[in-house]
């Protein structure tokens, strides 16, 4: 149904209009079609009183449409009459055809696939858009597969390219004939989403009986394709007769179509034309009163305002940024007028360009400002004796369509303008301080005091579970959260605690011994810092995990100046119990 540029209306003389007319004449308006002519068939076998009455008929019949006032031409085939007139009329007519987008990407939806000997397989059909040249690499969609254009040809006649507009047979090398059927279509690689989800305004044509009811089975014609889905009516419950609304159709079979093809609806039994419309949106959410509170931005898209389009594209992904790529996809024009649109959006601050060709709508970017000031704000109300929350905690309260990189570029610029601190991947509100009751300022400071008499030894269990046992083991394990959370104290692999002044004293011997000596094995401990394997082993792990050491065979080195040459070093050294296949970077 994409092929159509002038409409050739004819009514049998001897029987006038019939069923069929009308619902062809219905088909013609749905899919917007403005040049036509009406022919009056089978002239021959009548008389003229009849003609005149088929002929008051049809125009009585396309009275508010495209086809009236149009030429109407009586025609015989068996004398001839009228045909020279068809064909100058059709003339004169193509000449007032808009020519079809030929800077477009390429898209030839198929109507026949078969094979020729010598060659393989061949697909035709119309070119709706671009222009496509021998060599050529193009994708099936939905299928995905690729291959290029082998030859081209337009009327029996051999060709080095064909353009939009143009009836064509493309000779498809490396593809079997049954991987391709009629409904799929041709076009450049990435060029089309495939999906099986479209949001769309429909007309529910007046000649229709009784009112169409939501969630209805019906045959969705597009292109060439014909799939069984459900129609699923927009804010409402059912739909009269000239009605129009926004809907959704959920298909069976997905299709690649772009925004703004026209599409035609059946019934299943019996199989009858009831109406159809714009395709406005592809690949959308599933709708639910919920995902839908208003249909306004498809107003939007129905007015066909290129610039307001791609901003409330922009917009309605809220906290997803939009990739250029798909978004010249979904808005159906090339890539050139994409890009200059983003650009003026981004002078006018309306929309941002965060990373790699991703857009987000400044209007999402205030506020997820203000959904992450509130959420930590929450945090704080509910958590008064923790000092901060993690980063993780805060994104997923927010959404679960957050992006990650949006939500670190929006934590950095509310840093920057001092509303929150981030310190250790931990996020608060800027200038907040935890507030502890007298019973829990007694255990930060008993657990502050003890963990720093045992120095550089991890704090043994037994005297963890006597603090427990005095304070209540709930009250203990928050404060020791909060501990943890502020660096104040370190938790090792083996769940054993160390206070963070004893790790930094650590890390300062173990710099100066390593700068001197090159290296550190674990059996040094006990003389380095007076402690022994046992103790010194998830100490030094965890020196790994924060990336202060990184451990080479049976050895440590410093992480930041870890380099090929020192591993070189090491092995010339003539440590014999070294391996080369032991070296394995140990990052926690």
């Amino acid at each position: 149904i994409s092929g159509v540029d002038v409409a050739l209306l004819v009514v049998a003389a001897d029987d006038g209009v019939m069923p069929q007319t009308r619902e062809h004449l219905d088909i013609l308006k749905l899919l917007n079609i403005q040049y036509g002519l009406i022919v009056i068939s089978k002239v021959d076998l009548v008389d003229e009183e009849t003609i005149l009455m088929a002929t008051e008929e049809v125009e009585q019949l396309v009275q508010g449409s495209f086809l009236e006032g149009s030429a109407i031409i009586p025609f015989s085939s068996q004398t001839g009459q009228g045909k020279e007139k068809i064909i100058q009329t059709i003339d004169h007519l193509i000449d007032r055809v808009i020519e079809k987008n030929q800077g477009g990407i390429f898209r030839l939806p198929i109507d026949r696939v078969f094979t020729m000997i010598g060659y393989g397989t061949v697909v035709t059909g119309t070119i709706a858009s671009g222009k496509i040249k021998r060599g050529d690499t193009v994708e099936i969609y939905p299928i995905g597969e690729r291959t290029i254009v082998r030859n081209i040809q337009i009327h029996n006649q051999w060709v080095n390219e064909a353009y939009a507009g143009q009836r064509v047979g493309l000779n498809l090398p490396n593809i079997k004939m049954e991987e391709i059927e009629r409904g799929m279509v041709l076009s450049e690689p990435q060029a089309l989403i495939s999906t099986h989800l479209i949001n769309a305004k429909f007309h529910y044509l007046k000649s229709n009986s009784a009112p169409i009811q939501n969630r209805m089975r019906i045959k969705f014609y597009s292109g060439t394709s014909e799939v069984i889905g459900r129609m699923i009516l927009m804010g409402q419950e059912k739909l009269l007769p000239g009605e129009e609304c926004f809907v959704q159709f959920r298909l069976e079979k997905k299709i690649p179509p772009l925004p703004y093809d026209r599409y035609i609806v059946r019934t299943l039994s019996p199989m009858m034309t009831i109406g159809g419309g714009l395709i406005l949106e592809i690949q959308p959410q599933k709708y639910s009163p919920f995902h839908y509170p208003s249909t306004d931005y498809l107003k939007m898209l129905e007015n066909r305002n290129a610039y307001e389009t791609i901003e409330v594209l922009i917009k309605k992904e809220s906290y997803q940024p939009l990739k250029m790529g798909e978004l010249t996809i979904r808005v159906g024009l090339n890539q050139e007028e994409v890009i200059k649109i983003c650009d003026d959006l981004i002078k006018e601050k309306r929309v941002l360009r965060i990373g790699e060709g991703l857009l987000i709508h400044t209007d999402s970017i205030r506020q997820l400002e203000k959904e992450i000031l509130k959420k930590l704000h929450e945090f704080h109300e509910k958590n008064p004796d923790l000092n901060d929350a993690s980063r993780e905690e805060i994104r997923s309260k927010i959404s679960n369509r957050l992006d990650q990189k949006l939500f670190e570029e929006v934590l950095q610029k509310l840093q920057t303008d001092e509303k929150i601190e981030i310190k250790q991947g931990r996020v608060k509100i800027f200038g907040f301080t935890r507030t502890l009751s007298q019973k829990q300022k007694y255990i930060y400071d008993e657990l502050d005091r003890v963990c720093k008499e045992y120095g550089f030894r991890p704090l043994p269990m037994n005297i963890l579970n006597e603090i427990r046992g005095n304070y209540g083991e709930k009250e203990v394990e928050q404060i020791l959260k909060l501990m943890i959370n502020e660096g104040r104290l370190v938790k090792l692999k083996n769940q054993r605690l160390i206070h963070s002044d004893s790790i930094e004293k650590i890390k300062k011997i173990l710099k100066d011994h390593i700068e001197k000596k090159g290296k550190l094995a674990l059996g040094e401990a006990n003389k380095v810092i007076g402690i022994g394997r046992t103790q010194a082993q998830p100490i030094f792990e965890y020196l790994d995990a924060i990336r202060f050491t990184i451990r080479v065979g049976d050895y440590r080195v410093l992480y930041k100046k870890f380099e090929k040459e020192e591993v070189q070093t090491i092995l010339i050294s003539g440590d014999r119990d070294l391996d080369p296949s032991h070296f394995r970077m140990h990052r926690g």
